[in-house]
């Protein structure tokens, strides 16, 4: 057993921070690290083991790091004792200076649980790393390094490309669609989803990518986030993406990929590319399996075809012989009997048609009587309601002569509306108001841009570059280790050369200045973000005036201008409806003139009307009778035709039937002899339609269920392993947990070259100082 002892904790804020990816990264539903009763524990107790890989690599992709980061969450009330996987070399405790025991790579837990126990640990990495990550840069099309870029300008293109590298030799077994199983190796790597995101700064302009996600930080730059799906076969073990931009004093900006194990089997967004799978190879096995049933039919149907030709034959001979005897014998006699019945019906027919013609006419007489006499009555009560119709319209309370009335108040409206419109130059009208109202928008917009400015040059964009300028002067004055702390440090360094006499003087009036030197730090630092808040409320100024204020005003006026232009339009009309009222007064008064004259008029025809109908009521009464004896007629002939044309039709009817018996045997011996030629054909095409067609038909169908048996195969294969190693290390037994993994790429900005200066620089003045010291006591 390992004793391990407390050692200093470092970088726990980065190991917390891996531990937070953790809880981002890890999927939900029957992929979350699910808790269980571990074993060991007490009933109560539930365990829930974490693992976080974190790697940094530097700019350029070499890996600087490797740790991993573990957490045992025991939730409950009871006794637990339990042993968790665990990487010894580098263990650290992160919850505080107490060491722990661990035995045969296993930490041994034995403790009381009430509440909820946390225990982390950070260890140095020692396995595989799942994925391989490289990073490519180009500066205008040439290819550098990292370090190159810092300080430059250029068109800069950056390609990230990671690969899924856990792949192993492994044996899968599918259908092959004819009931067999086929099992065969393939590589089968740990399903892996991930994604990388990096903030580009505001230096890098023109930002464009095929891949990412982006969106502003609110500071300037640009966020960017690139998703992984690194799932074979259901997507590539390889994901290549990138951005361009174009940059000015270059850096490298820093990112970090998070990427974690995943079942596609249960996650809900990869579970349906699966069943997929599953359905097609399902679909090819039902595929061959109903094409080999119909490819065994088709060989029926050609062994049954030899049966059909001996058929069709007898059946040949015996449609000769009855079309002999019909064309032969029974037809002339049936012709003749059509003949004589046919000239009966033609003189019953004559007779027929007179009688029936009478009565038509005197139907006919009867009808119209009829109808004229309802039209005439129909007239009458017509004519009395446009009579009646023509007294209203003349009435001058209520007709035309009272709408004349209505007419002379409506153009004093019109009147009064044309003045209010206005238009001359001295008018106090409506379109002169809005010529002022235009005038005063363009006045507006001419004073919102001189506020605006032009660019820098001028108006609150010459505020905020001013503002700008200021800010930038301080920022490196008041940055960590800049100008005001170089400073502070040197009047520190500068005590050692104080008098020894007056040493204490020179100490105090040095620590004064330098605390002076520190206070004049704190308030620039606040006046540097002062001016930071200023510029951005003047950047936010000139988008208002921009965006919003100088295009709202231009609009306004262009309404403005179209209102003015739309009420000159409107007062024209109704100056138009003013004309169309006059012409319309004198239309009716010209239309009650004509209604006094129809309403004469319409008096007389009512008059005569009454005539008219009485009348005709005589003339329908004759006519009736008439129609009567005429139908009478025309039925006792209308039955002898009957019967002689039923006679003539049944004669016809017999001729034509055996005549076209006669054809139609013809017709069937024809046909019979062609289907005895061509019935050979059936048993050949059967044969070629079962080796061309459904062999093909066959063999797509096991294709397809062998290519998406594979497919699922091969999914499963995968699933399998995300459960099995999920984990880098593993977890408790009955506890279940989930390894996610966190690469930082630390950017490459030209700081570590400029620290290294200042603490060569220190060291300088710190051994100037120890040889004037050592000099000053030789010499005492």
């Amino acid at each position: 057993m390992t004793r391990h002892t407390p050692r200093p904790v470092r970088r726990i804020g980065a190991g917390l921070a891996a531990l937070a990816v953790t809880g981002v990264l890890l999927p939900t539903s029957s992929q979350a690290a699910v808790s269980h009763a571990a074993e060991g524990a007490g009933d109560g107790v539930d365990v829930v083991n974490t693992e976080t890989v974190q790697v940094y690599m530097d700019a350029d992709g070499g890996i600087d790091t490797k740790r991993v980061y573990e957490q045992l969450t025991l939730t409950g009330d009871g006794d637990v004792e339990l042993a968790n996987p665990i990487e010894e070399s580098g263990l650290r405790n992160l919850d505080g200076f107490s060491g722990f025991s661990v035995e045969d790579g296993e930490q041994q837990v034995d403790m009381s649980v009430d509440g909820v126990e946390r225990l982390r640990t950070v260890s140095t990495y020692t396995g595989d790393l799942p994925l391989d990550v490289d990073i490519a840069y180009e500066l205008d099309g040439k290819s550098v390094d990292a370090s190159d870029i810092v300080g430059e300008s250029g068109h800069l293109e950056v390609t990230y490309t990671v690969k899924n590298v856990t792949a192993k030799p492994q044996e899968i077994s599918y259908a092959d669609g004819t009931g067999s199983m086929v099992t065969e190796t393939v590589d089968v790597p740990v399903p892996m989803v991930g994604s990388l995101t990096t903030v580009l700064p505001p230096n890098f302009s023109e930002v464009q990518s095929g891949q990412a996600n982006m969106a502003g930080d609110g500071k300037g730059g640009t966020k960017m986030s690139f998703t992984m799906t690194l799932v074979p076969p259901i997507g590539s073990d390889t994901a290549t993406f990138g951005y361009t931009a174009d940059i000015e004093d270059g850096l490298v900006p820093r990112a970090s990929i998070s990427a974690l194990p995943v079942n596609p089997l249960e996650s809900p967004t990869f579970k349906t590319a699966a069943t997929s799978y599953q359905g097609g190879a399902q679909t090819g096995e039902a595929l061959a399996a109903g094409a080999t049933e119909i490819d065994t039919n088709l060989l029926k149907l050609r062994d049954g075809a030899g049966d059909l030709i001996s058929g069709l034959v007898q059946l040949r001979d015996g449609a000769g012989e009855l079309e002999t005897g019909l064309a032969g014998r029974a037809a002339p006699g049936a012709r003749q009997l059509s003949a004589g019945a046919g000239e009966l019906r033609t003189g019953l027919g004559k007779i027929d048609d007179g009688a029936g013609q009478l009565a038509d006419g005197a139907r006919k007489l009867a009808d119209g009587t009829g109808e004229a006499k309802t039209g005439s009555q129909k007239l009458n009560a017509g004519l009395k309601k446009i009579s009646g119709g023509l007294d209203q319209l003349a009435a001058t309370t209520t007709g035309l002569p009272k709408a004349q009335a209505g007419i002379t108040l409506l153009q004093d409206g019109v009147g009064q509306i044309l003045a209010g419109f206005g238009g001359g130059p001295t008018d106090q009208g409506l379109i002169n108001g809005l010529s002022q109202l235009e005038n005063g928008a363009a006045i507006l917009g001419g004073g919102l841009r001189q506020l605006r400015g032009d660019g820098a040059s001028s108006g609150l964009g010459l505020a905020k570059f001013a503002v700008d300028g200021v800010q930038q002067g301080l920022a490196p004055a008041v940055a960590e280790n800049g100008s005001l702390d170089d400073l502070a440090q040197g009047l520190r360094d500068v005590q050692v050369y104080c008098n020894p006499a007056a040493q204490q003087q020179c100490v105090d009036a040095h620590e004064g200045m330098r605390a002076g030197v520190l206070d004049s730090k704190a308030q620039l630092t606040d006046a540097n973000g002062y001016l930071i808040d200023v510029s951005g409320g003047l950047g936010t100024a000139i988008a208002g005036l921009d965006n919003q204020l100088i295009p709202g005003v231009g609009q306004l006026n262009t309404g403005l201008t179209d209102a003015k232009n739309g009420a000159i339009k409107l007062k024209a009309g109704v100056a138009s409806v003013g004309g169309g009222l006059d012409q319309l007064e004198q239309g009716l008064t010209t239309a009650v003139a004509g209604v006094l004259k129809l309403a004469n008029g319409a008096n007389d025809a009512e008059a005569g009307s009454g005539d008219l109908t009485d009348g005709l009521s005589q003339l329908d009464t004759g006519a009736g009778q008439l129609a009567d004896g005429a139908g009478e007629l025309s039925t006792g002939t209308g039955s002898a035709v009957d019967g002689s044309g039923q006679i003539a039709d049944g004669a016809e009817e017999l001729s034509t039937g055996l005549d076209d018996a006669a054809d139609g045997s013809g017709l069937l011996s024809d046909g019979l002899r062609q289907a005895a030629s061509a019935a050979p054909a059936i048993p050949d095409g059967a044969a070629r339609l079962s080796k061309e067609g459904m062999s093909q038909l066959i063999t797509a169908g096991e294709d397809t269920a062998k290519e998406y048996g594979q497919l699922y195969a091969t999914v499963q294969a995968g699933s399998k392993r995300a459960e099995a190693e999920s984990m880098a290390y593993g977890a408790p037994e009955q506890a279940r947990g989930l390894t996610a993994y966190s690469f930082e790429i630390t950017g490459e900005d030209g700081e570590g070259g400029r620290n290294t200066l200042r603490a060569l620089g220190a060291l300088v003045v710190v051994g100037l100082g120890l040889g004037a010291f050592a000099l000053r006591r030789r010499m005492g």
